[in-house]
C-alpha cells in the first residue's frame, strides 16, 4: 500500500472517529433542581435493593456474615456519598451501588440468566445523571464484572453449561449487549439534548422577540409621552399667539374703544375675528383627531360646489395671507362628491401650510377629470425631503423649519389626509421641479348633461406659478 493510499485511509478513519465524537451527547450540565430531583430518585432505588437483596440471599441459602459483608458494601457506597460535597462524586457512588446491586443479584442467585437483566434497568437509570462520568464508571464496573468474574468464577455468573465451559465466548456475547444497549442510551441521550437545545432556542428566541416587543413599546410609550409634551407646549404656543392677540385688542375696544376712529374699530374688529378663526381651526382639527383616534369621526356625502368653497376659505383669511394666493379655476363644473364643511377644513389646512411653509407665491387650482375633481394647492418654497414626504401626514410630525412662521401643532396635514380618505378621496404630495403640490382628489359629481374639458393633470394648470405670472 502506497503512502498516499494509507495517508487517505488515516484520514478518512480520522474523519469518522470525530465524526461520531461529534455526535456523542455533549453531557449538558443539569440544572441544579433537576440533577437534585434525579439523584434522590436513584439513591431511594438503591436503597430499596438492599432488603431485596438480602431476602433473595436467604431464600437461597448465602450465609448471613457472607450476606451482611456483600450487601454491606452497597451500604458504604450510599453513606459515603452523603459526605462528598461534588455532584460527580454522589453520582458515581451512587452508580457503584447500583451496579453492585446487579453484580450482587446474580452473585446471589448463582449466575441466573435472567438476574443479568438488572444490569438493562440499572444502566439507563444511571443516564438520568446525562454525565459521563458515572456512566462511564457504571460501564467498566459491568464490563470487568463479566470478563474477569466470568473466566475465574464463571458459576458465578452463568448458571448454564456452555457459558461455563467457554467463559470468555458469553463474557463477549453479554459485554456485546451492554454496548449495544449502551448506544441506545447514547442514541436517546443524544435526541433528548437535541430536543432540550432546540427547546431552549425556541424558548431563547421567544424571550428575544417578547423583549425586543417590549423594548419597541417602552420606546413607543416614551415617544408618546415626549409627543404629548411636545404636543401641549405646541399647541400651548399655538393657542397662545391668537388668544393674546384676541384679549388685547379686545381690552383696547372696551376700555378705548370711544377714542378710536371707525377705522380703527374696523381694524381690531377685523383682527379679532381673523385670529379667533384660526383659534376655531386649530380646535376643529384637534376634535376631528380625536374623533379619528376612537373611530367615531363621520362625514356627509352631498355635491360640494369647490369653486365657492375656495373662495369662501380665501375670503376670511387676512389680507396678507390673500395677497399671497392665486386662483386658477376651470370653467365648467367643478362640484365633488364630500362634506362642505370638512372640504372647507382641508383647503384652510393646505393654504395655512403652504403660507407658514412655503415660498411667496401660492396657487390654488380646481379642475375636473374623468371621475375626479383635483385641487391642487401649489407654492414655490423650498419643498419637504423625500424622506420626509410621508411622515408629513403623520400626526405631530413636521418636516420643515418655520423659520420666522410660529411652530405649528402638526395636526393640518394628517387631519387633511384622513378627511380626505374618509370622502372616498386622498391627499397626496409631489415635487415638481421647484414647485410644492398639494393634491386633493375626491370623487366627481356630475350630471348627465353636465360636459367638461378634461386636462390630463394638474400640473399642465402650474406654468403661471414657474413663469411668475400672475394668474386672474
Amino acid at each position: 500500500m502506497s503512502l498516499v493510499t494509507r495517508a487517505g485511509s488515516f484520514n478518512s478513519i480520522k474523519d469518522r472517529v470525530l465524526a461520531f465524537l461529534h455526535w456523542l451527547p455533549k453531557g449538558t450540565r443539569l440544572n441544579e433542581a433537576s440533577w437534585t430531583a434525579r439523584h434522590r430518585l436513584l439513591i431511594l432505588i438503591s436503597w430499596i435493593q438492599v432488603p431485596f437483596l438480602a431476602l433473595v440471599g436467604l431464600s437461597t441459602g448465602v450465609q448471613r456474615g457472607h450476606l451482611l459483608a456483600e450487601i454491606g458494601l452497597v451500604v458504604v457506597f450510599l453513606l459515603l456519598q452523603m459526605f462528598s460535597p461534588r455532584r460527580v462524586t454522589k453520582a458515581v457512588l451512587v452508580s457503584l451501588a447500583l451496579v453492585t446491586c446487579s453484580a450482587l443479584l446474580v452473585h446471589l442467585t448463582h449466575g441466573l440468566i435472567e438476574s443479568h437483566f438488572h444490569f438493562f434497568v440499572v444502566l439507563p437509570l444511571i443516564s438520568l445523571y446525562r454525565d459521563w462520568r458515572p456512566m462511564a464508571v457504571a460501564l467498566f464496573y459491568v464490563l470487568v464484572h463479566h470478563s474477569i468474574a466470568g473466566v475465574i468464577a464463571p458459576e458465578s455468573v452463568f448458571n448454564h453449561p456452555a457459558a461455563i465451559a467457554n467463559p470468555i465466548l458469553w463474557a463477549v456475547i453479554h459485554a456485546s449487549y451492554v454496548l449495544m444497549l449502551m448506544a441506545v442510551i447514547l442514541a436517546y441521550w443524544r435526541f433528548s439534548e437535541n430536543l432540550e437545545g432546540a427547546l431552549a432556542r425556541e424558548e431563547g428566541l421567544r424571550i428575544h422577540a417578547e423583549e425586543e416587543k417590549l423594548r419597541v413599546e417602552t420606546g413607543r410609550l416614551e415617544s408618546l409621552v415626549r409627543s404629548k409634551d411636545e404636543f401641549v407646549a405646541s399647541v400651548s404656543h399655538e393657542l397662545r399667539t391668537p388668544l393674546s392677540a384676541v384679549l388685547g385688542f379686545a381690552q383696547i375696544l372696551r376700555d378705548d374703544g370711544q377714542s378710536l376712529s371707525a377705522a380703527e374699530r374696523l381694524e381690531l374688529t377685523n383682527t379679532i375675528a381673523n385670529e379667533a378663526n384660526d383659534i376655531a381651526g386649530i380646535v376643529e382639527d384637534l376634535l376631528v383627531a380625536a374623533r379619528s383616534e376612537i373611530g367615531a369621526l363621520h362625514v356627509i356625502q352631498v355635491p360640494v360646489d369647490l369653486r365657492a368653497n375656495v373662495a369662501q376659505v380665501v375670503e376670511v383669511m387676512p389680507p396678507t395671507s390673500q395677497e399671497l394666493i392665486r386662483i386658477g379655476l376651470q370653467s365648467g363644473s367643478l362640484r365633488a362628491v364630500g362634506d362642505p364643511v370638512r372640504v372647507r377644513q382641508i383647503i384652510r389646512n393646505l393654504l395655512s401650510n403652504a403660507i407658514r411653509y412655503g415660498g411667496d407665491r401660492i396657487m390654488v387650482d380646481v379642475v375636473a377629470l374623468d371621475d375626479t375633481v383635483l385641487l391642487a394647492v401649489s407654492d414655490n418654497g423650498p419643498g419637504i425631503p423625500h424622506s420626509e414626504q410621508e411622515r408629513i401626514f403623520e400626526a405631530y410630525e413636521i418636516a420643515h423649519d418655520p423659520g420666522s412662521q410660529p411652530s405649528s401643532v402638526g395636526l393640518g396635514l394628517a387631519v387633511a389626509r384622513r378627511l380626505a380618505r374618509l370622502m372616498s378621496g386622498d391627499l397626496t404630495y409631489e415635487r415638481t421641479g421647484n414647485i410644492s403640490v398639494f393634491e386633493l382628489q375626491l370623487p366627481r359629481f356630475e350630471l348627465p348633461s353636465e360636459r367638461d374639458v378634461h386636462p390630463s393633470r394638474v400640473g399642465d394648470l402650474l406654468g403661471p406659478l414657474v413663469a411668475g405670472v400672475d394668474v386672474p
